[in-house]
C-alpha cells in the first residue's frame, strides 16, 4: 500500500472519529444535515475522507443518504434503541460468560484499577468530568470484552460500543444511574474473579438493560421539554 492510499484511510478515519465525537456530544443532533464541505473545512481535510466517514456512518445507521439532498444524522426512536440494546444485552451478557472462563489477574486488575478511577470521577464536579467518567466506562466494557481474545466478538461489538446513542446517553446519567453503574460493575468484577459464567452473564444482562431504561427515560424527558 502507498502513502497516498494510507493518508487517505487516516483522514477518512479521523473524519469518523470526529463526526461521531459530535454526534455523541450532541454538537450534531439528530435530523441534523451533514455537508460535507462545511464538515471538510472545520476538520482540516478534502471533502474526500469526510464522504467516505459518512458512508461508513451510514452503513452503521447513524446516518442515512436522502436524494438531491445529502447525508442527515439518523434520529433514534424507541424501537431502534430496543434493538441496540437488546443486541447489546444478548451479546455482552454472552462475553461476559466466556470471559469470566478465560480471564488474567492482569486484566482483573485492569477492571478494579478503572473502577476505582471511575468512582473518584464521578465525584468530581468538573464540567469535563461526566465525559472521562463515559470513556472510562466504554473502557471497563472493551476491556471485559478484549478478556475473551475472541477476534469475532470483538469485531461484533466494536462498532455497537462506540455508538453515539451508547456514548452520548451515559453523559446524561442520574445520580441514581451512575451509583448503579458502579455496583454492577463491581458485581461483575466479582463474578469474573470467581469464575462464574452463569452470574458474569446475568449481572451484564441486568446492567446493559438497566442502561436501556435510562436512555429511553431520557428521551421520554426530551420530548416533554419539546412539547412544552
Amino acid at each position: 500500500m502507498g502513502e497516498g492510499r494510507r493518508g487517505a484511510q487516516s483522514a477518512a478515519q479521523r473524519a469518523y472519529v470526529e463526526i461521531a465525537e459530535r454526534m455523541a456530544a450532541g454538537d450534531l443532533e439528530p435530523g441534523a444535515w451533514l455537508r460535507e464541505e462545511s464538515l471538510a473545512a472545520s476538520i482540516g481535510i478534502s471533502r474526500t475522507p469526510v464522504r467516505e466517514a459518512l458512508r461508513r456512518l451510514a452503513s452503521e445507521g447513524l446516518v442515512r443518504f436522502e436524494a438531491n439532498r445529502g447525508a442527515q444524522v439518523v434520529a433514534w426512536n424507541r424501537s431502534r434503541i430496543a434493538e441496540i440494546y437488546g443486541l447489546r444485552a444478548a451479546v455482552e451478557g454472552y462475553v461476559a460468560a466466556v470471559a469470566a472462563q478465560k480471564i488474567s489477574d492482569e486484566a482483573l486488575g485492569k477492571l478494579e484499577a478503572n473502577l476505582d478511577e471511575y468512582i473518584r470521577v464521578i465525584a468530581d464536579e468538573r464540567p469535563d468530568a461526566r465525559q472521562y467518567a463515559a470513556e472510562l466506562n466504554n473502557e471497563f466494557h472493551a476491556l471485559v470484552l478484549a478478556s475473551t481474545a475472541n477476534e469475532s466478538l470483538v469485531s461484533l461489538l466494536h462498532g455497537v460500543l462506540g455508538l453515539p446513542l451508547v456514548r452520548r446517553t451515559f453523559l446524561r446519567y442520574s445520580e441514581r444511574d451512575l451509583a448503579r453503574s458502579v455496583e454492577h460493575h463491581r458485581e461483575l468484577i466479582e463474578a469474573l474473579r470467581r469464575r462464574d459464567a452463569p452470574l458474569a452473564e446475568m449481572i451484564m444482562k441486568v446492567h446493559i438493560r438497566a442502561a436501556e431504561h435510562s436512555v429511553l427515560e431520557a428521551q421520554d424527558l426530551d420530548r416533554v421539554n419539546d412539547d412544552g
